[in-house]
Parts: structure tokens; C-alpha cells; sequence
């Protein structure tokens, strides 16, 4: 009688994870022998276990655990450039063309954890767009 435990089967890689784990492969067939992962890279898979867990990122992507961790511990911060970037910014009121009493909130969630909350009144979308727009090109 055989009493060593049995194994589960491995589980499969969340969809989000696939893309990148391509990208990862098809660097690492072309890269130059020795040359580090690029901070594209690193920066993709930060954001993707901030959202699917360090475990299931660092198996689908076959990246070092402890880099990975310490990379998400610092904050995500590429190593250059971004020290001195702001947490938050406080946009002031801009008067907007009044027609009612119409009052609202939009609140845009990054997948890096980026949020921008737009508390607004008698604001239509054209109002709205180059905010969002903005928003949507900055990496937090």
C-alpha cells in the first residue's frame, strides 16, 4: 500500500497573466545572453500581482520571487526618474457653465491602484474628457 500524499493537480494561470507570459518568452528567446529583464517588463508584472497575487504572477511569468517582492514593497517606483513623483494632486475648481442642479461623481480605478475622483456639477462629458484622458495616460 502506497501512503506517500498525493499531489493536486497544478492550476492553471489566471487569462490575465497569458499575454505577459508571452511577452516574457519571446525576451527571454531574443535577448542577449546576461542581459536583464527590462523595467517594462518588471513594471507589467508589478501591476499584474497587485491584482492576481505574487504566487501566480511569479509562476506564469517564471520571475524570482524576492525580486518581485521587493520591487512591490518599494512602492513600484522604477529605479530612476520617478523619487520625487506627487501621491496625490488637487485639481481647483474650474467654473463650469451652469444649467441645473445636476450633481455627480466619477471614480476611475487603475489596475495599478491609480484612483482619480471627479466630484462635479453641471458637468457634461466633453467637461470631463480631458481630465480622464489625463488620467489614463499617467502610470501612478
Amino acid at each position: 500500500m502506497n501512503t506517500a500524499p498525493s499531489r493536486s493537480a497544478p492550476q492553471a494561470e489566471p487569462a490575465g497573466l497569458q499575454p505577459l507570459a508571452q511577452r516574457f518568452k519571446i525576451w527571454r528567446a531574443n535577448r542577449p545572453r546576461g542581459q536583464r529583464i527590462p523595467e517594462e517588463l518588471w513594471q507589467a508584472a508589478m501591476e499584474l500581482a497587485r491584482i492576481h497575487g505574487l504566487n501566480p504572477t511569479v509562476a506564469a511569468l517564471k520571475v524570482n520571487y524576492y525580486a518581485l517582492q521587493r520591487r512591490l514593497q518599494a512602492g513600484g517606483a522604477p529605479r530612476r526618474g520617478r523619487a520625487g513623483a506627487p501621491v496625490f494632486v488637487e485639481v481647483p475648481a474650474v467654473p463650469m457653465p451652469s444649467g441645473g442642479d445636476e450633481r455627480g461623481t466619477v471614480e476611475l480605478v487603475q489596475a495599478c491602484g491609480a484612483r482619480l475622483i471627479l466630484r462635479f456639477s453641471a458637468a457634461g462629458p466633453n467637461d470631463l474628457l480631458p481630465l480622464v484622458k489625463l488620467f489614463l495616460r499617467s502610470r501612478a
